[in-house]
């Protein structure tokens, strides 16, 4: 359920048929937070992420993402790659006060 509602939306990478365990850093901190009870809206925003934003995502959540090294367009190229999904509507989740840097932390591993 989770991969039509974040992946499907969210993720210019998404592929239907790519493993679970292929999954972002961003799916399994969202996973998590939606077992603590955590109130995640799946609604797109046309807003851009802020700067600060993204900068607090990068250095709290895709350093520890399996991708983030050799594999992440995003941080490879980010002027010309857009972020994973669950990048995005993390970011966004925090823009609208839903969480917190700490809920993000807290769920890393």
């Amino acid at each position: 359920m989770l991969e039509k509602r974040l992946c499907k939306i969210y993720c210019p990478y998404y592929k239907p048929s790519k493993n679970k365990e292929l999954a972002c850093k961003g799916f399994s901190v969202v996973e998590k937070l939606l077992q603590e009870r955590k109130k995640i809206t799946f609604l797109i925003s046309e807003k851009i992420l802020k700067g600060v934003t993204k900068e607090m995502l990068v250095l709290n959540m895709c350093i520890t993402c399996p991708f983030y090294e050799k594999d992440c367009d995003f941080i490879q190229n980010a002027k010309n790659s857009l972020p994973c999904g669950g990048f995005t509507l993390l970011g966004q989740l925090l823009e609208s006060d839903s969480i917190t840097i700490d809920d993000i932390i807290r769920n890393i591993n």
